[in-house]
Protein backbone atom coordinates (compact mmCIF):
# COMPACT_ATOMS: atom_id res chain seq x y z
CA UNK A 1 0.00 0.00 0.00
CA UNK A 2 2.90 2.52 0.71
CA UNK A 3 4.87 1.39 -2.21
CA UNK A 4 1.61 2.64 -4.46
CA UNK A 5 1.58 5.28 -2.44
CA UNK A 6 5.00 6.59 -3.54
CA UNK A 7 4.64 5.72 -7.10
CA UNK A 8 1.22 7.62 -7.40
CA UNK A 9 2.55 10.59 -5.26
CA UNK A 10 5.55 11.14 -7.22
CA UNK A 11 3.48 10.80 -10.41
CA UNK A 12 1.23 13.65 -9.12
CA UNK A 13 3.93 15.94 -8.62
CA UNK A 14 5.50 15.21 -11.90
CA UNK A 15 2.39 15.78 -13.40
CA UNK A 16 1.92 19.14 -11.45
CA UNK A 17 5.60 20.38 -12.68
CA UNK A 18 4.79 19.61 -15.99
CA UNK A 19 1.38 21.67 -16.09
CA UNK A 20 3.06 24.37 -14.07
CA UNK A 21 6.01 24.73 -15.83
CA UNK A 22 5.80 23.98 -19.28
CA UNK A 23 3.93 25.16 -22.42
CA UNK A 24 3.79 24.28 -26.03
CA UNK A 25 5.84 21.85 -28.02
CA UNK A 26 7.66 21.38 -24.67
CA UNK A 27 4.82 20.01 -22.65
CA UNK A 28 3.93 17.91 -25.10
CA UNK A 29 6.70 15.88 -24.87
CA UNK A 30 6.99 15.93 -20.96
CA UNK A 31 3.62 14.39 -21.02
CA UNK A 32 4.71 12.05 -23.19
CA UNK A 33 7.21 11.21 -20.76
CA UNK A 34 5.08 11.25 -17.70
CA UNK A 35 2.52 8.70 -19.83
CA UNK A 36 5.55 6.68 -20.52
CA UNK A 37 6.57 6.53 -16.71
CA UNK A 38 3.03 5.43 -15.80
CA UNK A 39 3.11 2.24 -18.31
CA UNK A 40 6.45 1.27 -17.49
CA UNK A 41 5.54 1.19 -14.01
CA UNK A 42 2.11 -0.60 -15.13
CA UNK A 43 3.32 -3.10 -17.11
CA UNK A 44 7.16 -3.12 -17.28
CA UNK A 45 8.43 -2.29 -13.86
CA UNK A 46 10.57 -5.61 -13.05
CA UNK A 47 11.64 -5.16 -16.70
CA UNK A 48 13.34 -1.90 -15.63
CA UNK A 49 14.93 -2.90 -12.32
CA UNK A 50 16.44 -5.82 -14.45
CA UNK A 51 18.10 -3.27 -16.66
CA UNK A 52 18.86 -0.88 -13.62
CA UNK A 53 20.84 -4.18 -12.30
CA UNK A 54 22.70 -4.88 -15.56
CA UNK A 55 21.04 -8.29 -15.28
CA UNK A 56 22.04 -11.56 -17.56
CA UNK A 57 19.65 -14.03 -18.00
CA UNK A 58 20.87 -17.71 -16.36
CA UNK A 59 20.30 -20.76 -19.33
CA UNK A 60 19.57 -24.24 -17.57
CA UNK A 61 22.61 -25.44 -19.58
CA UNK A 62 25.20 -22.89 -17.90
CA UNK A 63 23.66 -23.23 -14.23
CA UNK A 64 22.63 -26.34 -13.89
CA UNK A 65 22.31 -26.33 -10.22
CA UNK A 66 20.64 -22.72 -9.92
CA UNK A 67 17.82 -24.24 -12.22
CA UNK A 68 17.02 -27.17 -10.67
CA UNK A 69 17.22 -26.14 -6.96
CA UNK A 70 14.85 -22.92 -8.50
CA UNK A 71 12.31 -25.52 -10.09
CA UNK A 72 12.17 -27.50 -7.12
CA UNK A 73 11.91 -24.83 -4.80
CA UNK A 74 8.85 -23.51 -7.13
CA UNK A 75 7.30 -26.84 -7.32
CA UNK A 76 7.26 -27.11 -3.48
CA UNK A 77 5.59 -23.68 -3.50
CA UNK A 78 2.95 -24.28 -6.19
CA UNK A 79 4.80 -21.45 -8.19
CA UNK A 80 5.54 -21.51 -12.02
CA UNK A 81 8.81 -21.86 -13.00
CA UNK A 82 10.64 -18.17 -12.44
CA UNK A 83 12.90 -16.67 -14.71
CA UNK A 84 17.09 -17.24 -13.39
CA UNK A 85 19.71 -14.01 -13.53
CA UNK A 86 22.65 -12.62 -12.40
CA UNK A 87 24.54 -9.26 -12.07
CA UNK A 88 27.97 -7.89 -11.50
CA UNK A 89 27.75 -5.92 -8.24
CA UNK A 90 29.86 -5.18 -4.86
CA UNK A 91 27.53 -7.20 -2.53
CA UNK A 92 26.70 -10.81 -2.49
CA UNK A 93 22.38 -10.40 -2.71
CA UNK A 94 19.61 -11.88 -4.27
CA UNK A 95 16.05 -10.08 -5.31
CA UNK A 96 12.90 -11.36 -6.56
CA UNK A 97 10.38 -9.56 -8.67
CA UNK A 98 7.38 -9.93 -9.58
CA UNK A 99 4.54 -8.65 -12.56
CA UNK A 100 1.64 -10.78 -12.50
CA UNK A 101 2.72 -14.35 -12.98
CA UNK A 102 6.15 -13.58 -14.09
CA UNK A 103 8.53 -14.30 -11.13
CA UNK A 104 12.15 -13.37 -11.57
CA UNK A 105 15.03 -14.24 -9.62
CA UNK A 106 18.22 -12.30 -9.25
CA UNK A 107 21.69 -13.62 -7.74
CA UNK A 108 24.99 -11.67 -7.62
CA UNK A 109 27.64 -13.19 -9.89
CA UNK A 110 29.62 -13.80 -6.66
CA UNK A 111 26.60 -15.11 -4.59
CA UNK A 112 25.71 -17.57 -7.26
CA UNK A 113 29.12 -19.13 -8.45
CA UNK A 114 30.33 -19.81 -4.26
CA UNK A 115 26.71 -21.21 -3.47
CA UNK A 116 26.49 -24.90 -3.48
CA UNK A 117 22.81 -26.80 -4.35
CA UNK A 118 21.45 -26.61 -0.85
CA UNK A 119 22.30 -23.15 -0.38
CA UNK A 120 20.53 -22.17 -3.84
CA UNK A 121 17.76 -24.24 -2.50
CA UNK A 122 17.27 -21.88 0.89
CA UNK A 123 18.16 -19.05 -0.81
CA UNK A 124 15.08 -19.55 -4.32
CA UNK A 125 12.69 -20.64 -1.02
CA UNK A 126 13.17 -17.30 0.66
CA UNK A 127 12.42 -15.71 -2.53
CA UNK A 128 9.51 -17.88 -3.82
CA UNK A 129 8.58 -17.17 -0.22
CA UNK A 130 7.68 -13.73 -0.80
CA UNK A 131 5.75 -14.48 -4.34
CA UNK A 132 4.08 -17.22 -2.28
CA UNK A 133 2.28 -14.93 0.44
CA UNK A 134 2.20 -11.37 -1.96
CA UNK A 135 4.87 -9.92 -0.88
CA UNK A 136 7.00 -9.49 -3.92
CA UNK A 137 4.62 -7.11 -5.92
CA UNK A 138 5.08 -4.24 -3.49
CA UNK A 139 8.74 -4.69 -3.38
CA UNK A 140 9.12 -4.91 -7.26
CA UNK A 141 7.53 -1.72 -7.83
CA UNK A 142 9.35 -0.18 -4.83
CA UNK A 143 12.59 -1.00 -6.44
CA UNK A 144 11.71 0.34 -9.79
CA UNK A 145 10.97 3.47 -8.08
CA UNK A 146 14.24 4.06 -6.48
CA UNK A 147 16.19 2.59 -9.44
CA UNK A 148 14.13 4.81 -11.55
CA UNK A 149 15.29 7.99 -9.38
CA UNK A 150 19.14 6.43 -9.00
CA UNK A 151 19.02 6.19 -12.77
CA UNK A 152 17.40 9.64 -13.78
CA UNK A 153 20.21 10.84 -10.76
CA UNK A 154 23.06 9.97 -12.61
CA UNK A 155 22.19 10.31 -15.95
CA UNK A 156 21.30 13.96 -15.39
CA UNK A 157 24.55 14.46 -13.81
CA UNK A 158 26.72 12.73 -16.48
CA UNK A 159 24.72 15.39 -19.16
CA UNK A 160 25.83 18.34 -16.52
CA UNK A 161 29.42 17.03 -16.57
CA UNK A 162 29.71 15.86 -19.86
CA UNK A 163 31.34 19.56 -20.69
CA UNK A 164 33.60 19.13 -17.76
CA UNK A 165 37.28 18.09 -18.90
CA UNK A 166 39.02 17.30 -15.86
CA UNK A 167 38.22 13.51 -15.29
CA UNK A 168 39.07 14.02 -11.42
CA UNK A 169 35.92 16.50 -11.15
CA UNK A 170 33.69 14.06 -12.94
CA UNK A 171 34.38 11.61 -10.63
CA UNK A 172 34.10 13.85 -7.36
CA UNK A 173 30.40 14.98 -8.82
CA UNK A 174 29.70 11.55 -8.99
CA UNK A 175 30.85 10.80 -5.45
CA UNK A 176 28.99 13.57 -4.10
CA UNK A 177 25.66 12.57 -5.86
CA UNK A 178 26.34 9.45 -4.28
CA UNK A 179 27.10 10.72 -0.92
CA UNK A 180 23.95 12.67 -1.19
CA UNK A 181 21.70 9.90 -3.00
CA UNK A 182 21.85 6.69 -1.04
CA UNK A 183 20.82 8.03 2.17
CA UNK A 184 17.59 9.42 0.99
CA UNK A 185 17.02 6.08 -1.36
CA UNK A 186 17.58 4.46 1.79
CA UNK A 187 14.97 6.76 3.88
CA UNK A 188 12.62 5.64 1.13
CA UNK A 189 12.53 2.44 1.34
CA UNK A 190 12.80 2.49 5.14
CA UNK A 191 9.55 4.60 4.93
CA UNK A 192 7.28 2.59 2.21
CA UNK A 193 8.83 -0.42 2.70
CA UNK A 194 9.09 -0.72 6.90
CA UNK A 195 11.28 -3.45 8.64
CA UNK A 196 7.71 -5.09 8.76
CA UNK A 197 8.07 -6.14 5.64
CA UNK A 198 11.65 -8.09 7.00
CA UNK A 199 9.99 -8.83 10.52
CA UNK A 200 7.23 -10.27 8.37
CA UNK A 201 9.38 -12.55 6.25
CA UNK A 202 11.81 -13.70 9.78
CA UNK A 203 8.24 -15.03 11.26
CA UNK A 204 7.03 -17.05 8.07
CA UNK A 205 10.57 -18.21 7.35
CA UNK A 206 10.51 -19.76 11.10
CA UNK A 207 7.46 -21.86 10.43
CA UNK A 208 9.53 -23.89 7.71
CA UNK A 209 12.61 -25.33 10.03
CA UNK A 210 14.71 -27.01 7.10
CA UNK A 211 14.83 -24.40 5.44
CA UNK A 212 15.03 -21.73 7.75
CA UNK A 213 17.92 -23.46 9.03
CA UNK A 214 19.86 -23.87 5.89
CA UNK A 215 19.30 -20.22 4.90
CA UNK A 216 20.80 -19.53 8.67
CA UNK A 217 24.24 -21.86 7.60
CA UNK A 218 24.08 -19.33 4.19
CA UNK A 219 24.19 -16.44 6.28
CA UNK A 220 26.96 -17.46 8.51
CA UNK A 221 29.08 -17.43 5.58
CA UNK A 222 27.80 -14.21 4.08
CA UNK A 223 28.30 -12.25 7.08
CA UNK A 224 31.70 -10.04 7.08
CA UNK A 225 30.28 -6.74 9.08
CA UNK A 226 33.53 -5.25 8.50
CA UNK A 227 33.24 -5.58 4.97
CA UNK A 228 30.15 -3.22 4.26
CA UNK A 229 27.93 -2.54 7.57
CA UNK A 230 30.15 0.33 9.09
CA UNK A 231 29.06 3.84 7.66
CA UNK A 232 32.76 5.09 7.22
CA UNK A 233 33.36 1.47 5.18
CA UNK A 234 30.13 2.29 2.91
CA UNK A 235 31.68 5.70 2.39
CA UNK A 236 34.97 4.39 0.92
CA UNK A 237 33.17 2.19 -1.20
CA UNK A 238 30.82 4.86 -2.52
CA UNK A 239 34.20 7.02 -3.21
CA UNK A 240 35.97 4.25 -5.46
CA UNK A 241 32.81 3.37 -7.60
CA UNK A 242 33.33 6.92 -8.43
CA UNK A 243 36.30 5.79 -10.68
CA UNK A 244 33.46 3.29 -12.30
CA UNK A 245 30.88 3.63 -14.51
CA UNK A 246 27.92 5.38 -13.86
CA UNK A 247 25.68 2.15 -14.33
CA UNK A 248 27.92 0.23 -11.98
CA UNK A 249 27.02 3.20 -9.26
CA UNK A 250 23.30 2.65 -9.88
CA UNK A 251 23.76 -0.74 -9.39
CA UNK A 252 25.25 -0.42 -6.06
CA UNK A 253 22.57 2.35 -4.97
CA UNK A 254 20.16 -0.67 -5.03
CA UNK A 255 22.54 -2.94 -3.82
CA UNK A 256 22.80 -1.12 -0.68
CA UNK A 257 19.04 -0.73 -0.44
CA UNK A 258 18.00 -2.47 3.24
CA UNK A 259 18.29 -6.05 2.45
CA UNK A 260 15.99 -9.23 4.25
CA UNK A 261 19.50 -10.57 4.84
CA UNK A 262 20.81 -7.90 6.90
CA UNK A 263 17.71 -7.79 9.32
CA UNK A 264 17.58 -12.14 9.75
CA UNK A 265 21.63 -12.58 9.73
CA UNK A 266 22.28 -9.54 11.88
CA UNK A 267 19.12 -10.94 14.17
CA UNK A 268 21.04 -14.02 14.23
CA UNK A 269 23.82 -12.82 15.64
CA UNK A 270 22.66 -10.78 18.61
CA UNK A 271 20.84 -14.66 19.39
CA UNK A 272 24.30 -16.02 18.98
CA UNK A 273 25.86 -13.53 21.34
CA UNK A 274 23.26 -14.13 23.86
Amino acid sequence: MRANLLILSITVLFGMILWATLSGPSFIVGTLVWLFFIVITVGYSDTFVLYFLGAREVRSSDEIKFFESASQEAYKLSLPMPHLYYYTGSLERAFVLQRGKVLSLILSKSLLEKSSSAELSAIAFELLLQVKKGMAPKRTKLMFVLGFLAWASHGIMGVLTSIVPSKEIRQAADWFLNYLLHPWLTFLFRAFLGARYFRKLDQLLETFPLENDQLRKVGLRLIKPEDFRSFTTRKLMELSSSSRSRHFQHIMALEFLPHEWDYIFESQEILRAE
